[in-house]
C-alpha cells in the first residue's frame, strides 16, 4: 500500500470521498484540513473524577463556537476540534492525520489518534494540546490545522467497514468519547 499523490487526491475529491475541500489545500502527497467552528475545551472539575475508558465516560468539557476572532488555547490546555472537511470514504480508502509542521513549530500537539478507517464518513474529531510552557496559541476557524495522507488498499467487506462498525462516523461536528455505545 502506498500513499496517494496530488492527482490521485484530486480524483478522490472529484469522486466525493472528501467534501467541502479547498483546491488550494491539495499538496503533492497530502490534503490540508482546516479547523471547524466548534471546539470542546476541558474544564476544571472540582471533584476530579476518574474517567473510565471502558465505560466511555465523558470529560468535563465546554463547547465553544469559534468566531473569526478565534480562540486562545493557553499553555497545557487541551481541546477537541473538528475539520471543516467531511470524509465519505469508500471501503478501500484510509487516511492518516498529521499536524501541519507550522502548527508543530508553535508547540500545538496532536494526540496521535489520527487513523481514519475505510468507510469513515463525517467530520474528523481531533485532539490537541498546547505544549508550550509560556505561549498561548490563537486558533481561528479555517486555519490549516493538519493534513491527511491517503492510502488505497484492498476493499474491506461491507460488514467490516467503519460505516457499519464505527462509533464516531456521520457527524459534522466535534464528538467526545462515548457518544454512541
Amino acid at each position: 500500500m502506498s500513499y496517494l499523490n496530488h492527482d490521485e487526491i484530486e480524483w478522490l475529491i472529484a469522486r466525493g470521498e472528501m467534501l467541502d475541500t479547498d483546491p488550494d489545500c491539495v499538496n503533492p502527497a497530502s490534503l490540508d484540513v482546516r479547523l471547524g467552528r466548534t471546539i470542546l475545551i476541558e474544564r476544571y472539575n472540582e471533584n476530579q473524577r476518574v474517567i473510565d475508558y471502558r465505560r466511555r465516560d465523558r470529560l468535563n468539557m465546554q463547547e465553544v463556537t469559534l468566531t473569526d476572532g478565534g480562540f486562545v488555547l493557553r499553555p497545557s490546555e487541551v481541546m477537541l476540534a473538528h475539520t471543516m472537511e467531511q470524509c465519505n470514504f469508500s471501503d478501500d480508502t484510509a487516511a492518516l492525520f498529521r499536524i501541519k509542521s507550522s502548527m508543530g513549530r508553535i508547540f500545538l500537539e496532536h494526540m496521535d489518534a489520527g487513523w481514519v478507517d475505510p468507510g469513515f464518513h463525517g467530520s474528523l474529531t481531533l485532539e490537541f494540546k498546547n505544549m508550550s510552557n509560556h505561549h498561548a496559541i490563537l486558533l481561528r476557524p479555517g486555519d490549516r490545522i493538519g493534513q491527511l495522507v491517503f492510502f488505497k488498499g484492498n476493499k474491506v467487506a461491507q460488514h467490516q467497514s467503519y460505516r457499519a462498525k464505527g462509533n464516531y462516523g456521520g457527524f459534522d461536528s466535534v464528538q467526545q468519547a462515548g457518544y454512541k455505545d
